[in-house]
Formats: structure tokens, C-alpha cells, sequence
């Protein structure tokens, strides 16, 4: 048995590198989870590069089943998580798909892929909250768009740079970095890092004319280099995808080197680049009428008289991520860690102005001609983390600061894309009196914004061990956030504008656990959490107060976690009150206008389960019941003051998930199905009859033969082929009434792959 004073002892012996670095930063057990999250990749003797001390902290979980379940919890929790290993991923994910796959196997997430796994960006909402109100990290850093944190699923990790996830249902502690930490965490972490010589070549077939090949090679510890040892892997995917004409291709380099310097200190050094390239226009989505004419997979065609020509319609991505850590004991009770790091994206779209095909023309151009524009989002982000862990007799300290700082292009100019000249009658909108439109009348800009953000964040969590039972973590976090603009011709108001903010907010953590036994332990948390508002609330001519108002939280949670010989269960139940809840719909012109919402109440019930029912032979299951409701009030949307009724669930908030599977594993032969289930929800605030999606559901198959150094693997993912509705979004500019511009989004169907891997 692992006492509680060996498990809360702060310092780490060896380099916290990658996982365990990354979960450390996230503030939770790291040592444990690294354990657990554990497993030799492709048949390589890989060993994890997460510090000696991992070994010790093995038996943390150790039951059969724990091993076992795709899904799972550590007994080191202080709040509901989902540990997904690299083996899980190989199993149930599909090997073109990327983190917004991965994480449907946890309960309370939901989320689709539209044009196949993992061949166009897809969202993911975690009990409720949308993309951009929980946190992505990466080895433990925070990243996400510079308008406000959201993400783009195909554009960083695609599944093979994805070594384990770890779902976080809650803030964490206050150590656990990023803008939107009341939401949660989704932790990526990158493959390990093997001590011996070896690698992989795998090759991919599918549905759509679909094809991957991924190659992965490690050096070993290299004697000459002190023990250095590095691990490169290299990718690229083409399909042409579920939706019609919606090829796309894409490209990954990943390098990830440890090298130590010394007995007690080591550096990680991380690279990643990634390039993708997607037929698609710059909103997803089906009108009912292209639906009833074209069906629920069309997007685009081979006809340039109209605007779904796919030639008009083109994405085009280049992103990085790189950083260098370095990690060691400054005494034999001081632990220091250091990480610097940035990230880049760039986005050049091409598209047309109306996707939908029913907007009246309202523009100087010839008949028959398509107006359209092209679109550039660039942003470069530069940050270090800070972490210093000082060991004392009642248990330790740990603290230390992140800082980042960013900077963001963005442009809009309008053509006409049967000509490629650009649009000069670009018309200005409807201006308060003494407002100037910057647009001119001869000109084809719509917007050049150039933002950017300066932002720490310092903080502190004090571990103390209460008895060798009982720890507890009192936490504290102080935000510091200013954002400046400066934008000769705005987004949205066509205005100059020039202009900055400054948001300030002091957060407060108090988790703990309690080990009621060796293999059952429970927790609790108490925690308030704090989102800047987006960019999108100054483009606007005259910014309303109350939408400037960041978003907060009040979050509590209880849980427990248990381990045996055959079961594995954790469940928990939480109530989170939210302040200043901002929403979205579409606005003119596609763009997106945010408003208030005023006051939410969170609260559900999270269960995870997985038996053993005999040797080889598992079942897992997990479940949640999700309520999101909305306080009400009145609000102006769109120059409207409508009234929102309390009581209601909050849009795209399903309320309820669920997911079941079965694991065989006969000899060389694992044989697994799974069943995810999505809950009731409505596309509109107030629960309005005309955007109700149903629930919906997907069965996937997966089977894997290993021929010695050979994998073989066969799936189908979406087995019985069904289409159901997955969101409704509102196209119209009336409040929660259907119009000819909603868009609905539908399950991409069947889709099959077959693979074989080399290992050597």
C-alpha cells in the first residue's frame, strides 16, 4: 500500500516531462495519471519518460478491469476525469480522426464529425459548454484561437501525435492554466518517448477514397548524446470525404527529444507542424431546402454558376507548436520546472458570401456573377510557465505564474469569384448619426482588425496532508487580462476603432481527497471560475456593457472512485452557477453576434463503470444526466429586446449522454463494439418546439488481429448507417424563428477502414 504522505510529497525525482508535466500543470496527481495513462505503443519496448518516481506510484489502480477500461478514473482525483490511453485510441478511435473523437467515449461529451472522421473540424461540448468554455491543452499547455479559446480540431493534433487524453469535469486546482478553466479540461499529451531503438509503419484504406500512411520512429537513449532520445512521426491523410466535393488533404511532422543534463535535471525540446487543405465554405451546414433538393450529405458541386462551386469554396491551414522545458531539483526538497513555448495558426479561406442560396442579390455586379470574399485569421502566440513545488513537513506548495502574450491579423476583402476582380460597391451598414463608415464606396474591404493580448496569471496551491487518509488543497488564482484592438476598418460596424480592456478577477480552489481504502477513495471541490468575453463583442458600433461583462462561475462537486479485482466505478455529482452566460447566433453576413444571456444553473449526475466478466472478456459503461438551464430575462439581439423564459435548457446543451461497449480479447484478437448515445436538445434558447433535435445515436466496430510485429485492424464506424440530425443553428436575424437560412447538420453515415501496421 502507497501511504498518503508518499503520494502528496511534492517533489519529483526525475524530469515531469510530457504527460505527467502536462497533468501537473493541469494541478491534479500527475505521477498517478502518468501511471495510468501508461501503456507500450505499437509493440515497442516504450517506456514512459515521465520520472522515476512513476514506477513507484504503479500500484495506484492497479486492478485488472483498471487496466482494461477504455474509460477510467485515477484514485489520486480531486474532481471527475476521463483518463484515455494511447491503447484506447488505437482501439475505438478511428486512425484519420482527432481529439473531438477521442473524447466521445467520456460521459457528459457530445459532438460529430460532419464530412467523416476526422476529414473537416468538428466541435465538442462538455456537459453543456460549448467549444471555448472549457480549456484544450497540449503536454499541459493552453491553446486556442486569439478571439476567444476556441479550437480547431484538424488543425494542430491529428490522432497520431495524440499519445493519451485526460477529460477534466471541472476548474481543477488553481495550478490548472488556461482562459476558460469553470468549463473544464481536455488534456492531449504526446506520444512517449521509448528508451529503446524502434518505430512503426502504418498504412490506411477507407470509405470516400480515404488513405493515411503514418510512420514513427525512435532512437533509443543514444550513449553518445548522454542518454538523449528522441521520437519522430510523420503523417498525411487525403479522402474525399462524406459530404459531396468535400475533399480534403492534410500533412503532420511531430519531433519530441528528452535530454538529460544532469542527475536531477532534464529538457524536453517539442515540435509539431501541421498543413491542411478542405474543400468546404466557411459555415458547415445544409439549409431544409438544399436537404429536400440535394440530401443530407451535399455541400458542394462542380458547377461554377453557383456559389457551392467547390473551387470557391477553400480552406487552407498551416499551424505550429513548439516548446522547451526544462525541469530538475534545485534542493532535494524544491522542485523547479520551466516551460516556453508558441504557437502559430494561419487560415486563408475562400468563399462565397450566401452558402445558403437564397439571399436576393444586393450588390452591382453582373447577372449571374457570385459575390464572395476571401478571409485570412493569423495569429502567433508566445508564452512560459513557471512552476516551482517546495516540499515541507505537512505536505508542500506549489506555485508559480504563466505568462502569454499574442498577436492576431485578421482581414476580409470581398470579390467576385466568377472573375476574381475584387467587389468595389461593397455597401456600408446602417451607421448611428455621426459615425463614419470607413468602408468607402470604392472599395472591396470589409474588415482589417489587427488585435492583440497581454496576459499572467500567478498562482498557488498548498497541499496539506490533513491525516495519511486525508489531503487537502486550498488554491488561489489572480487573472490578469488586457486585450487591445486596433482596426482601421472593424468587423461587423465597418468603423475605425481603436481601443483596449483590461479585465481583472481573483479565483479561489479548495479541492480534497479522502482515501476511504487502498482501492476507494472520494473527493470534493469547491472552485470559481472566470472567461474574458470574446472579440466579437466589439464589432459592433457602440459595445453594450453588460456583453463586455466576463463570464463567472461558482462550481461545487462530489465524487468517489473505486477500484477492484473485476469493476471499476466513479461517479459524481455537480451544481455550477453561472453569471453573465453569453450566447451566440449567426449574424449579417455570416458572422457571429454574441449576446447576453444573464444567469445559468449547471447540474447533472456522471457515472463510470467497467467489468470484468471473465478473463478477456469486458463491458464497459458510462452515463450522465445534464441539466443547463437558463435563469431569464430580457435581452437585445440584433437590435431586438426579446425576452428570454427561465427554466429552460440552454441551447445546444444536450441533456443527457450515454455510452456502452464490449471489449473481447481472445488470444491476439481484440474485438470491441460500442454504442454512444446523445440526449435531448434544442438548437434556440427557451426549448422552442421548431429547433428540437432529437436524440441520437452511433455503433461502432473495431477488430484488431496482431500477427507478431504486424497489426491488423478492420472498422466500421457508424455500423447501421444512420443520418440523424446532430444541430440546428439560426440563420435569420428574427429571435428563435425558423427561416430559410438555418442551417442543419446531420451524422456523415457509415464509414469503414481497414489498416495494417509494422512494428520493428
Amino acid at each position: 500500500m502507497i501511504r498518503r504522505s508518499t503520494l502528496l510529497n511534492g517533489s519529483v525525482r526525475s524530469a515531469a516531462f510530457a504527460a505527467a508535466s502536462a497533468l501537473v500543470l493541469a494541478g491534479v496527481w500527475t505521477p498517478a495519471l502518468a501511471a495510468e495513462a501508461t501503456v507500450a505503443d505499437e509493440g515497442e519496448a516504450a517506456k514512459a519518460d515521465y520520472g522515476t518516481r512513476v514506477e513507484e506510484l504503479t500500484v495506484v489502480g492497479t486492478a485488472r478491469v483498471a487496466s482494461a477500461a477504455p474509460v477510467k478514473a485515477s484514485l489520486e482525483a480531486t474532481q471527475p476525469q476521463a483518463i484515455i490511453t494511447r491503447e484506447t485510441i488505437d482501439q475505438f478511435i478511428p486512425q484519420t480522426g482527432d481529439f473531438t473523437q477521442v473524447v466521445l467515449l467520456s460521459p457528459s461529451v457530445s459532438g460529430s464529425a460532419y464530412n467523416g472522421p476526422g476529414f473537416a473540424e468538428s466541435k465538442t461540448t462538455l456537459r453543456g459548454f460549448k467549444d471555448g468554455e472549457y480549456n484544450v491543452t497540449y503536454d499541459g499547455i493552453p491553446f486556442g484561437d486569439t478571439n476567444d479559446p476556441t479550437h480547431h480540431s484538424t488543425s494542430f493534433f491529428p490522432a497520431p501525435t495524440i499519445g493519451a487524453v485526460v477529460v477534466d469535469r471541472g476548474p481543477g486546482a488553481a495550478g490548472q492554466l488556461g482562459q476558460a478553466n469553470f468549463g473544464g479540461s481536455i488534456g492531449l499529451f504526446s506520444p512517449e518517448v521509448a528508451e529503446t531503438f524502434g518505430g512503426s509503419v502504418s498504412a490506411l484504406y477507407g470509405t470516400e477514397n480515404s488513405a493515411q500512411i503514418v510512420a514513427r520512429l525512435n532512437s533509443g537513449a543514444i550513449e553518445a548524446l548522454h542518454g538523449t532520445r528522441a521520437t519522430v512521426n510523420l503523417s498525411a491523410l487525403r479522402t474525399d470525404g462524406a459530404l459531396t466535393e468535400s475533399d480534403s488533404k492534410g500533412a503532420n511532422a511531430m519531433v519530441r527529444i528528452v535530454v538529460p543534463i544532469a542527475d536531477n535535471w532534464n529538457a524536453t525540446l517539442y515540435s509539431t507542424y501541421n498543413y491542411t487543405t478542405i474543400f468546404q465554405n466557411d459555415n458547415q451546414g445544409l439549409t431544409l431546402a438544399q436537404v429536400n433538393r440535394f440530401g443530407k450529405h451535399f455541400a458542394l458541386n462542380n458547377d461554377p454558376a453557383t456559389p457551392f462551386f467547390k473551387n470557391y469554396n477553400t480552406v487552407k491551414k498551416h499551424t505550429s507548436l513548439s516548446y522547451a522545458r526544462l525541469a530538475g531539483e534545485v534542493t532535494d526538497s524544491t522542485h523547479l520546472e520551466n516551460t516556453g513555448y508558441t504557437y502559430y495558426y494561419s487560415n486563408h479561406t475562400l468563399s462565397p458570401i450566401d452558402i445558403t442560396g437564397t439571399a436576393a442579390v444586393d450588390r452591382l455586379l453582373p447577372a449571374g456573377h457570385i459575390p464572395g470574399y476571401t478571409k485570412l485569421n493569423y495569429y502567433h502566440v508566445f508564452g512560459d510557465i513557471l512552476r516551482l513545488t517546495q516540499d515541507l513537513p505537512f505536505g508542500s506548495v506549489k506555485t508559480g505564474i504563466w505568462l502569454e502574450t499574442s498577436k492576431t491579423k485578421r482581414s476580409r476583402y470581398n470579390y467576385d469569384l466568377n472573375t476574381n476582380l475584387p467587389e468595389l460597391n461593397l455597401r456600408c451598414p446602417t451607421l448611428q448619426p455621426g459615425v463614419v463608415c470607413n468602408r468607402g464606396a470604392a472599395s472591396n474591404v470589409n474588415y482589417v482588425q489587427g488585435s492583440h493580448w497581454d496576459q499572467y496569471q500567478p498562482f498557488v496551491d498548498v497541499v496539506w496532508n490533513v491525516t495519511p487518509q486525508l489531503a487537502v488543497t486550498p488554491g488561489l488564482k489572480y487573472v490578469h487580462f488586457k486585450r487591445e484592438v486596433d482596426a482601421p476598418v472593424n468587423q461587423g460596424s465597418g468603423t475605425a476603432l481603436k481601443s483596449s480592456a483590461t479585465f481583472t478577477k481573483t479565483l479561489y480552489f479548495l479541492t480534497a481527497n479522502y482515501k476511504v481504502a487502498e482501492n476507494w477513495s472520494a473527493y470534493a471541490q469547491y472552485a470559481t471560475g472566470f472567461l474574458i468575453p470574446p472579440l466579437s463583442t466589439l464589432q459592433v458600433q457602440k459595445p453594450n456593457a453588460s456583453e463586455l461583462s466576463p463570464q463567472t462561475s461558482t462550481n461545487y462537486q462530489l465524487g468517489t472512485v473505486f477500484h477492484s479485482g473485476r469493476v471499476t466505478f466513479d461517479g459524481d455529482v455537480y451544481y455550477i452557477q453561472f453569471k453573465d452566460k453569453q450566447q451566440s447566433i449567426a449574424g449579417v453576413g455570416g458572422e457571429t453576434l454574441y449576446y447576453n444571456l444573464g444567469g445559468a444553473t449547471y447540474k447533472g449526475v456522471e457515472v463510470q463503470v467497467a467489468f470484468e466478466v471473465q478473463p478477456e472478456l469486458y463491458v464497459f459503461a458510462n452515463g450522465s444526466l445534464n441539466s443547463a438551464k437558463a435563469k431569464g430575462g430580457s435581452t437585445t439581439i440584433n437590435g431586438t429586446t426579446v425576452t428570454l423564459t427561465g427554466g429552460t435548457q440552454i441551447a445546444n446543451a444536450p441533456k443527457s449522454t450515454a455510452a456502452l461497449g464490449v471489449i473481447w480479447k481472445p488470444q491476439d484478437w481484440t474485438i470491441s463494439l460500442t454504442d454512444k448515445y446523445v440526449g435531448e436538445q434544442w438548437g434556440a434558447e427557451g426549448e422552442p418546439s421548431n429547433f428540437r433535435v432529437k436524440p441520437y445515436n452511433q455503433v461502432d466496430l473495431t477488430i484488431v488481429r496482431k500477427l507478431g510485429p504486424v497489426r491488423l485492424e478492420g472498422a466500421i464506424y457508424n455500423l447501421f448507417d444512420s443520418s440523424d440530425l446532430l444541430k440546428v443553428t439560426q440563420g435569420g436575424k428574427v429571435f428563435n424563428t425558423l427561416s430559410a437560412t438555418d442551417l442543419y447538420y446531420y451524422q456523415s453515415g457509415r464509414s469503414m477502414q481497414v489498416s495494417a501496421r509494422y512494428s520493428f
